[in-house]
């Protein structure tokens, strides 16, 4: 008998959640996927809806505890460069199940309204935290909106995910030339 431990759960759901929605996030096949019982489930979590609590706060708590404190306060063009390096090292750990997806919240919070209310609310403090990184809105903007379309072209193409470090790279060229750009339109 395998002896799992919550963690084992957490990333079979967070992989679950990421490949087939809200809806395969089941106790049974969970139980399945890792060849235990519906028992072991049962051993580290009251119920599912404690489970799909858990998934969504990971989420939510992603950003205060694990990426602000390895910013360390950076801005400018080292706090991008660092969040951008940041990102390449957390998307395949989210592809493997092993942090929360964007994508797989993202996707979630496209069926039920509770969740997202509350992806709404944590967007809102990412938005805040790249406006602190990078100070200008509009490139802001554009960098989360070209982040929001990665997401969700690797939900339909997931092997487009692959191409994540080149397009950070691309982002970050983007964002150094937009802001000597507007620096030279702005003082004309």
């Amino acid at each position: 008998m395998v002896d799992l431990e919550r963690d084992d759960w957490l990333r079979a759901a967070r992989l679950a959640l990421l490949r087939g929605g809200v809806d395969a996030v089941r106790v049974e096949r969970l139980a399945r996927d890792l060849s235990v019982t519906k028992g072991s489930f049962y051993w580290h979590f009251k119920d599912r809806e404690e489970l799909l609590e858990l998934l969504l706060r990971e989420w939510e708590q992603e950003l205060a505890e694990d990426i602000i404190p390895r910013l360390r306060g950076q801005r400018g063009k080292e706090g991008l460069l660092s969040l951008v390096r940041l990102l390449v090292k957390r998307v395949p750990l989210g592809e493997q199940g092993l942090l929360p997806s964007d994508a797989a919240v993202f996707a979630w919070a496209a069926v039920s309204p509770e969740v997202a209310q509350r992806v709404n609310r944590s967007e809102r403090e990412r938005i805040r935290l790249l406006k602190r990184i990078i100070g200008d809105s509009h490139l802001v903007e554009m960098l989360y909106l070209a982040w929001l379309g990665f997401v969700a072209r690797g939900q339909r193409v997931p092997g487009s995910r692959n191409a994540f470090p080149r397009i950070a790279r691309m982002m970050l060229e983007l964002s150094s030339s937009t802001r000597s750009r507007r620096r030279k339109i702005s003082s004309v």
